[in-house]
């Protein structure tokens, strides 16, 4: 976590502090792996059992579910931060445009999960929640500085039905798979959930870091940066200042000694943010949009086993006395 917060931002990800978090990391989960091992092999109670990867439909759908759980938290995270600094809504506006992906993504569970249900299969149902979840995170990336809220409210509700419709499923998946160890199963799979969506927030903050810069940099001519009062600059380092009526207010009441040029070339100053926010935000959904392609290249490979506990459409034959 600490190497994928600091990467980009803080330090390059090849300097040697990174690559060394990274191979520390990498040591105590060996380490870990071994351990729990030992542990089951003595009879004992590990924490995530290593034998549950021997079982195809475990390890296909926790890879998956870590897969898509890295898009989807990714996307939600930044989601309101570009319709807030990009499209200029207001900060409870910008809270309440995930409304429409929780509210879709309930429907394409119980929709999915009727079906299921009804089919007793589930392997079409993680393809095609993939598919929409693709279809969803590709609106996203097609967001630019001139987007609305219509277009943001789309990319939601694809991204809410594709959601919906996947991640309560492989739980389902799991337990089917393993019946007999289905607390195991099911923790584990919530486990590596939690730890795909913490690792996402951590790295496509670093990603989105590392591109708005240049990209601001970029947006703004040299001549305006020659004029601009020292230190004036370093307020545009982070965006956060699309979101800070504060600092906002600082650097205008900076700017306004200048006069009428110290106005435009505010307005200026905040276009430009704008398009390194929004380039810095792009990259992040193509990323997910990536990962979503990578996990529906995943996805085919999993096994379909019939659901337990399917109920017969066969008439039980007479008793005969």
């Amino acid at each position: 976590m600490l190497g994928f917060s600091w990467a980009g931002s803080e330090y390059a990800w090849s300097s040697p502090i990174i690559l060394g978090l990274f191979a520390l990391a990498l040591c105590v989960g060996c380490v870990f792996v071994l351990y729990e091992t030992i542990v089951q092999r003595e009879g004992g109670q590990p924490i995530i059992e290593p034998s549950l990867f021997r079982n195809g439909i475990f390890t296909i759908s926790t890879i998956a579910t870590v897969i898509f759980s890295m898009a989807l938290f990714g996307s939600t995270f930044f989601i309101p931060l570009f319709v807030q600094g990009v499209v200029g809504t207001t900060a409870t506006s910008s809270g309440l445009v995930l409304t429409p992906l929780m509210l879709t993504s309930v429907v394409g569970s119980v929709i999915s999960g009727q079906l299921v249900a009804r089919t007793g299969r589930y392997k079409w149902a993680a393809i095609s929640g993939m598919l929409i979840g693709i279809a969803g995170s590709w609106l996203l990336m097609r967001l630019d500085i001139n987007a609305s809220d219509s277009d943001v409210l789309l990319a939601m509700i694809m991204l809410g039905l594709g959601m919906g419709t996947s991640m309560s499923l492989y739980t389902l998946i799991v337990q089917n798979a393993l019946p007999h160890k289905i607390g195991q199963a099911t923790s584990s799979l919530i486990f590596f959930r939690s730890i795909g969506g913490t690792i996402a927030l951590a790295a496509m903050g670093s990603v989105m870091n590392a591109s708005y810069l240049p990209a601001f940099h970029s947006a703004l001519p040299d001549a305006n940066k020659e004029v601009l009062p020292a230190g004036t600059l370093h307020f545009f380092d982070n965006p956060q200042i699309l979101l800070s009526e504060q600092m906002q207010s600082r650097v205008h009441a900076g700017l306004s000694a200048l006069g009428p040029a110290g106005q435009d070339l505010y307005i200026q100053l905040m276009q430009a943010v704008k398009i390194g926010l929004t380039q810095g935000i792009h990259q992040i959904f193509l990323l997910c949009t990536l990962l979503l392609c990578a996990g529906l290249l995943v996805v085919v490979f999993l096994k379909e086993i019939p659901l337990r506990g399917k109920k017969t459409t066969e008439k039980p034959e007479p008793l005969h006395l």
